[in-house]
């Protein structure tokens, strides 16, 4: 009989919505009637519960409905009458397996709230803690399952009648979903488990909370929670002063950004009505039965998608959109990236409170589908949730843009994801790759897991390789990039000085001692190379003052661009100027100036000041031993000092290794430096005495 049923069930869904699929069929995008898309919202209220949530889940999914039908399905409400007292007492004793007095020390009987799913009630238990209890309504699963039955039903029938567009539409995939999730909904436990996921991932994040649940009171048709009270949206808007909508703009950009990012675990209905603001700033989520996920690789994809687009390269954030999605055979591609690159412009050149990051990037969803493009469910449910949230920034900061005020947020998930990765395994993999055939290998053909030990021996090994081209890919990349930094001070000279250098070089590489990692090995190398180009330089007539000169502006030209990375990814983590300069430093002393091969020690000296003695350095004993400590102190130690200006600080150094001191003593000066009061070249050399 249970075909039986779900033909008749799906004869009457499809009796009710035949106007409205009669409407999509003749849709005309450029029209401005909006009664089928009313109408269509209004059928899916008639025929129950079920068809509320469907309308609320497709309006997540361009691929699947016009925009106009979208924007109409996306203001449903769950809007319904009320139980009588009567049924709510019988459910949460059903429940709860005890007379509600004695579960609680008092139950209002007026609902706060009546949905199609459930009715909020105020109530207060034995201790004295007020909670707010969602009531379920009875025979809700039997009804669910009847509806999706029917509709599954349908679904085989459709994979018959018209199986192109079931592929296009990639259907079966949104039904199977659809319910997943709908008898999810359903089961008040799951969702109090899944409020405790945000809780515990939300715990860091200053001024957000989310409800508690009480699991003696919560059963899968009646969910206990925490009481909450406060202001909404607009009243929020209109109360907080300046500063502290700043704040609670931060606070929000920084939550989404977890959720949307970090943790792949995102409030999928975060509308006006499910937070509440409170008069310290902070705000409370609610409602937790809409939710979604994206695994590790979305995550990571949407990461490096946005990192492009706040930085403005439409064809690298083009290239991860689309390894999101599955082409169809009959995928236009061209059109695709032509529509994409369209929308970014119009981005980029709208006002801000025209310029929606989330709205662009369901809109080029929809584009790709129009283009025969098919997205992940998941991804779908992301970016319309993404909507929707961003709509509270708007209302609290009109003028804002979400990329440019997600930027420090976006850098700081990327530095903690290089952070907690293994670099050194992926580039293991595609870097030789890259070289040797000029193509990077597929995904598909990087390795999860690797022996770091193997890995580390294997590219010390490599860096080791210098000497004559033919006997190592190091000597080859060496001379490629010195050549074109020298090029620009040597000139017209550069081929005849660098002839000589490199056969001097080779006499000096032969006794080079192989360093014990990476760093230094690529140091002592390049160390043995400056003393080669000094040496040449002299011989063809040069001064030493004019060689260190020369090789001062080609070190420095090389160095200045290692200065960058640290000093901006700094940035993007502290405002505080001395976590700043312990952030940049420490990670040249990992790398190319990392232990074992240099020596570091840290020093008290104020708490303006990062200090830190280098009681090793490999160059400088290479100098020393090549009775030439003074072209160190000339070059490699006079590098330090342009830094610290370029930082916009300073660094005073009296003793240095190579200045026959035991040590070198780095004070890096947190304060900015003042007009006038850059260290110059005799203040260095001062410095250094």
């Amino acid at each position: 009989m249970k075909p039986v049923g779900n033909l008749l069930r799906l004869v009457r869904i499809l009796t009710t919505l035949s106007p409205d699929i009669w409407a999509l069929r003749r849709y005309d995008p450029d029209g401005c009637d909006m009664r089928p898309s009313d109408r269509f919202a209004q059928d899916l209220i008639t025929l129950g519960p079920v068809f509320v949530k469907l309308g609320q889940i497709l309006s997540t999914r361009p691929d699947i409905l016009p925009e106009s039908y979208i924007a109409r399905l996306a203001e449903l409400q769950e809007r319904a009458p009320e139980m009588d007292f009567a049924t709510i007492r019988r459910v949460v004793e059903e429940e709860l397996g005890a007379p509600l007095e004695t579960a609680f020390d008092s139950f209002e009987s007026a609902p706060i709230a009546a949905a199609s799913l459930a009715q909020v009630h105020k109530a207060r238990l034995k201790d004295g803690t007020t909670v707010a209890v969602k009531v379920q309504r009875p025979g809700l699963e039997a009804l669910f399952r009847r509806d999706l039955d029917a509709l599954e039903f349908g679904l085989r029938l459709l994979r018959v009648l018209a199986p192109r567009r079931l592929r296009r539409t990639n259907l079966p995939a949104f039904l199977s979903e659809f319910r997943r999730y709908s008898m999810g909904e359903l089961d008040f436990q799951a969702e109090a488990r899944v409020m405790e996921r945000f809780r515990s991932n939300l715990a860091g994040q200053e001024g957000v909370r989310v409800p508690r649940a009480f699991p003696d009171h919560t059963t899968a048709r009646v969910l206990t929670m925490d009481w909450v009270g406060g202001m909404r949206l607009s009243e929020a808007a209109a109360t907080f002063s300046g500063s502290t909508q700043s704040a609670l703009v931060d606070r929000l950009v920084s939550m989404l950004l977890r959720m949307f990012v970090s943790d792949g675990l995102f409030h999928a209905d975060l509308h006006p009505g499910n937070i509440v603001f409170h008069s310290d700033g902070t705000f409370t989520l609610l409602d937790f039965g809409m939710y979604g996920e994206l695994n590790p690789a979305e995550r990571d994809r949407f990461v490096l998608y946005w990192m492009a687009v706040a930085q403005r390269q439409t064809r690298r954030a083009y290239h991860h959109f689309n390894q999101q999605t599955k082409p169809l055979p009959s995928a236009d591609h061209a059109h695709f990236r032509q529509a994409f690159n369209d929308l970014a412009a119009r981005f980029y050149a709208a006002p801000s409170r025209e310029a929606s990051l989330a709205r662009t990037y369901l809109a080029m969803m929809r584009a790709g589908y129009r283009a025969g493009f098919v997205f992940p469910a998941s991804l779908m449910l992301h970016a319309k949730a993404l909507t929707t949230a961003e709509a509270l920034l708007f209302e609290l900061a009109p003028e804002a843009r979400f990329d440019e005020i997600s930027r420090p947020f976006i850098a700081r998930e990327v530095a903690a994801r290089l952070a907690t990765s293994h670099p050194l395994g992926r580039i293991s993999q595609v870097l030789p790759e890259l070289l040797l055939t000029g193509a990077m290998p597929p995904a598909e053909a990087i390795d999860e897991s690797w022996d770091r030990s193997a890995i580390h021996g294997m590219w010390e090994s490599v860096m080791g390789a210098f000497g004559p081209a033919d006997r190592g890919l190091g000597r080859a990349g060496l001379m490629a990039l010195f050549h074109h930094f020298a090029q620009r001070h040597l000139g017209r000279e550069t081929e005849r000085v660098l002839a000589e250098t490199w056969a001097t070089y080779d006499v000096l590489e032969t006794d080079l001692p192989l360093q014990p990692n990476t760093g230094a090995i690529l140091t002592t190398h390049l160390a043995a190379l400056t003393l080669a180009l000094h040496r040449t330089l002299v011989s063809q007539g040069r001064s030493p003052a004019q060689s260190h000169a020369l090789i001062h502006a080609i070190g420095w030209d090389i160095y200045r661009r290692m200065a960058d990375p640290p000093w901006e990814l700094a940035r993007t983590i502290t405002a505080d100027p001395v976590k700043r300069l312990r952030i940049a430093t420490d990670m040249f002393r990992r790398f190319p100036f990392g232990p074992p091969g240099y020596g570091w020690r840290d020093v008290e000296a104020g708490e303006d000041v990062v200090a830190f003695d280098c009681t090793k350095c490999p160059v400088a004993e290479f100098f020393a031993h090549h009775d030439d400590a003074e072209l160190c102190t000339a070059t490699w130690c006079a590098l330090d000092f342009p830094v610290a200006e370029k930082w916009g600080r300073r660094l005073v150094r009296p003793k240095t290794i190579a200045g026959r001191h035991d040590h070198c003593d780095f004070r890096w000066q947190s304060g900015p430096v003042l007009d006038g009061a850059k260290t110059t070249k005799a203040g260095r050399n001062a410095e250094r005495k």
